[in-house]
C-alpha cells in the first residue's frame, strides 16, 4: 500500500512536498555524479591543466589550450622560457595559450619554410649532440608525450622482444623492459661510455625522433640556465652587477668573456653543464694536458676520446683548473644553425623574405623551437587529441595489465569471497530459521552487535590470527571430534545428539589446547602455529562469516511458507536435500544481495590486503592502485581511480532491481 494514496497526492500540499522531495533527491544525484565527472575529467588532464578541476578542461574546446598542453609537456618551464623568449615562466601554470596567439596568426607558408629548414638542418647535426625533449624526469611528472614508453617500444620492436638477447648486450639482468632505464644523456649528463651497445641504440632512438622532439643545447640556453638559477630574474642580476639587461635571454654567450662578474657562470657552464661531445680543446690546451696525465702514453685530442679509459682522464683535464677557460672552445648548434641559413640563403634578404622575419644580421637568428612545435602540432593534432584523453587511462591498464598479478589475485579473491560467502552464511542462516532456539532473538542481537565496531577495532585480532593461524588445534581438536562421534556410533552409545556433541566438543577443545604444545616440544618448534601471510586464506577467512549476511538471510527464510517444507518431509526429502531444492533456489535475490556486497568487499579491500599481503606478488588492485598512487602524479591518479571504480559502477547499474527485491526485514521469532 503507498505511504500517500492517489487522492492525497492532488492537493497543493502534497504536490509541493512530493516536488521537495524529488528536489532533494535531484540534488542528491547531483553531489554524488559531479565528483565523479570532476575525476573523470581530470584523468583526461596533465601537467598543464590539472590544478583548474575544471568539469570541462580548457583545451576540449580551444586549439590554443591543446598547443599549450603540447608545450608544457615538452619540457620544463626553465627550458621553455628560453625557447620560446619568456623570461617570466617560472612554472607551468605561468605559461598562458594566449602567448602562443602570434604564432597562430604567422604567415603559414613562412612557418613551414622555417621548419623545413629546421629539419634539413637538425638531419645533418653530430648525433652525439641530439638529445631529447618528452622526457619526465620522475614518474610524478609523466607525460602521455613522454619519451620513455615509445623508447622501450623501439627496443622490443628492434630486437623482436628478445629481452635476454639486450640483457646479455646491456650487461644488464632486466627482468622487464623498463627496468632497462633511460640514458643519462637525455639530460646532457657526460656518458663514460659512448662505443657501448647501449648507448648506441639511445643515439639511434634519437636520431629516429622527428625534429621537434630532438633537442640541441645551445651556449645561450646553458647561459640562461646559469643565470636562471642563481639571479632568478634579470632585475636581481642588474641590482648585483649594475647591469642593465631588460632579460637574462638577452645575456649571451659572447657577452660573458668581457664581463668581470661572469668568469664563475662561464667556468660551471663550461665544465659542468656543456655536454661532453660538444667541447673542444684548442692547442693551447697541449702542454697542461701533457702534465696532467704524466706520461700515461696518452696523446692529446682536442674532443673527448671513445675509448673508456682515456675518456675518463680527459674528462677528469676537462674539470681541473689545470685546463684554463680560455682552452675551451665548444661548439655551439646555434652557430652551426646560423650557418646553415647562411650556406642556404646566401644572403639577408632571402632569408628575410622565407622565413617573413626582419633581421639586421645573421647573429640575431634563435633556433626556431615555437615555429616548429607549432608545426609539429598542426601535423599531429588529431594523434595528440587522443593521447591527451586517453593516455593517462592507457598508462594505468598498462601498469595493471603487464606489471605484477594484481589483477589475476583480486579476480581470485573476488571468486573465492563469493563461493565461501554463499556456502556458509546460508547454512548458519537456515538453521537459524528453521530450528528456533529458546532465546534466538538474543543470537540475532549479538549478530547486529557486531556491527556496531568499525573494522578497524578486530583488524589487530584478524591480523595476529593469520600471522599465528593455529592449524594443528583445529585440525586435532577435529580429529578427536570426528573419532570420538565414529566411537559413539560403532559402540553404539546410547547418548542424545546434543550431549554427544557437547561430550565431543569439550574433548575436541582439550586435545586442541593440551596436543600442540606436547607436539611443538617433541619436534624442538616453539608453536605448531602457521603464518597464513601471503595467502588467500588470510584474505578469505576473516570475511567469511557476516552477522549481517546471517541476520538478512534468517528474515528471508522467515518468509518462505512453512508448506514446501511440510510437503518436502512428505516426500521424504532430507534437510540438505531441502535446504538445496526448496530454500536456496527461492532465495536467489537475497543472496544476489550478498553476492554483490562479497564482490564489492573483495574488490575494495586495501588496509587488511595491505597488511596480510606485503608480498608485491599477491598484492591486490587496490592495493597495487595504491603503490602507484604513490609513484604518479594527480592526472594518472584520478585515471587509476576512474577505472577501479568502473567494475562497481557497473555491477551496480546491473543489479539495482536485484538488490531492492533482495531488501526484506527479518523477524525476531
Amino acid at each position: 500500500m503507498p505511504i500517500i494514496p492517489v487522492v492525497g497526492r492532488r492537493s497543493l500540499g502534497t504536490r509541493a512536498l512530493l516536488g521537495a522531495l524529488y528536489l532533494l533527491l535531484a540534488l542528491g544525484a547531483v553531489t554524488m555524479i559531479y565528483p565523479f565527472a570532476l575525476m573523470l575529467s581530470t584523468a583526461t588532464t596533465g601537467n598543464a591543466d590539472w590544478r583548474q578541476f575544471r568539469i570541462i578542461p580548457a583545451y576540449w574546446t580551444s586549439e590554443q589550450e591543446q598547443f599549450r598542453k603540447m608545450v608544457v609537456d615538452k619540457a620544463p618551464a626553465d627550458v621553455l622560457a628560453f625557447d620560446y623568449g619568456r623570461e617570466d615562466w617560472f612554472t607551468a601554470r605561468d605559461i598562458d595559450a594566449d602567448a602562443f596567439r602570434e604564432l597562430a596568426e604567422m604567415d603559414p607558408q613562412a612557418r613551414a619554410t622555417i621548419d623545413r629548414d629546421f629539419a634539413d638542418f637538425i638531419g645533418g647535426v653530430d648525433p652525439g649532440m641530439k638529445h631529447l625533449y618528452y622526457l619526465s624526469s620522475t614518474d610524478r611528472s609523466y607525460s602521455v608525450l613522454s619519451m620513455r614508453n615509445a623508447y622501450f617500444d623501439w627496443l622490443r620492436k628492434k630486437y623482436d622482444g628478445d629481452l635476454e638477447q639486450v640483457n646479455l648486450l646491456y650487461d644488464d639482468t632486466a627482468e622487464r623492459w623498463h627496468e632497462l632505464g633511460m640514458q643519462r644523456t637525455f639530460t646532457g649528463a657526460w656518458e663514460p661510455r659512448p662505443t657501448s651497445r647501449r648507448h648506441a641504440d639511445w643515439q639511434a632512438f634519437v636520431a629516429s625522433r622527428s625534429p621537434d622532439a630532438q633537442r640541441l643545447f645551445t651556449l645561450d640556453g646553458l647561459v640562461f640556465a646559469a643565470l636562471r638559477r642563481d639571479f632568478g630574474t634579470s632585475d636581481a642580476l642588474n641590482r648585483a652587477y649594475g647591469t642593465e639587461y631588460e632579460s637574462l635571454i638577452q645575456v649571451r654567450w659572447d657577452h660573458l668573456p668581457d664581463a668581470p662578474w661572469a668568469d664563475a657562470v662561464r667556468e660551471g657552464i663550461l665544465r659542468r653543464a656543456v655536454p661532453l661531445e660538444q667541447i673542444r680543446l684548442r692547442d693551447s690546451a697541449r702542454l697542461a694536458f701533457d702534465a696532467f696525465v704524466q706520461d700515461d702514453g696518452l696523446v692529446f685530442s682536442r674532443t673527448a676520446p671513445t675509448d673508456p679509459g682515456p675518456r675518463a682522464i680527459w674528462m677528469r683535464f676537462v674539470r681541473a683548473a689545470d685546463c684554463r677557460l680560455a682552452d675551451f672552445d665548444p661548439d655551439d648548434p646555434l652557430r652551426s644553425w646560423q650557418a646553415f641559413l647562411r650556406d642556404r640563403y646566401e644572403n639577408l634578404d632571402h632569408l628575410n623574405t622565407a622565413h617573413g622575419e626582419s633581421f639586421a644580421q645573421f647573429d640575431e637568428v634563435a633556433l626556431p623551437i615555437p615555429v616548429v612545435d607549432y608545426e609539429a602540432f598542426r601535423r599531429h593534432r588529431d594523434t595528440l587529441m587522443w593521447r591527451f584523453l586517453f593516455g593517462n587511462f592507457g598508462l594505468v591498464l598498462d601498469v595493471v595489465l603487464l606489471h605484477g598479478r594484481a589483477l589475476m589475485n583480486t579476480l581470485v579473491f573476488i571468486v573465492l569471497m563469493i563461493v565461501t560467502t554463499l556456502t556458509v552464511n546460508p547454512m548458519a542462516a537456515y538453521v537459524l530459521s528453521r530450528y528456533p532456539l529458546r532465546h534466538g532473538e538474543h543470537l540475532l542481537v549479538f549478530l547486529l552487535a557486531t556491527m556496531a565496531f568499525p573494522v578497524e577495532m578486530v583488524m589487530i585480532p584478524n591480523f595476529l590470527l593469520v600471522k599465528q593461524f593455529p592449524l594443528a588445534a583445529l585440525v586435532l581438536g577435529v580429529a578427536a571430534l570426528a573419532v570420538f562421534l565414529g566411537a559413539r556410533r560403532a559402540l553404539r552409545w546410547n547418548l542424545s545428539l546434543p550431549r554427544s556433541l557437547a561430550l565431543g566438543g569439550t574433548l575436541a577443545v582439550i586435545v586442541g589446547l593440551a596436543a600442540p604444545p606436547l607436539a611443538a616440544r617433541l619436534l624442538g618448534r616453539a608453536d605448531m602455529n602457521v603464518s597464513l601471510m601471503n595467502t588467500f586464506f588470510a584474505l578469505v577467512l576473516p570475511g567469511v562469516v557476516n552477522g549481517y549476511w546471517i541476520f538478512l538471510l534468517k528474515g528471508f527464510f522467515d518468509s518462505l511458507p512453512p508448506e514446501l517444507y511440510e510437503a518436502g518431509m512428505l516426500d521424504g526429502a532430507s534437510e540438505r536435500r531441502m535446504f538445496l531444492s526448496i530454500t536456496m533456489p527461492m532465495c536467489k535475490p537475497v543472496l544476489a544481495v550478498i553476492a554483490l556486497g562479497a564482490f564489492t568487499a573483495a574488490y575494495g579491500a586495501f588496509m587488511f590486503a595491505f597488511l596480510t599481503c606485503q608480498d608485491p606478488q599477491m598484492w591486490t588492485l587496490m592495493v597495487f592502485l595504491y603503490q602507484f598512487q604513490q609513484q604518479y602524479g594527480v592526472p594518472q591518479v584520478m585515471a587509476s581511480l576512474v577505472i577501479a571504480a568502473v567494475p562497481t559502477l557497473v555491477v551496480f547499474i546491473l543489479c539495482q532491481r536485484v538488490i531492492l527485491r533482495g531488501i526484506v526485514v527479518p523477524t525476531f521469532t
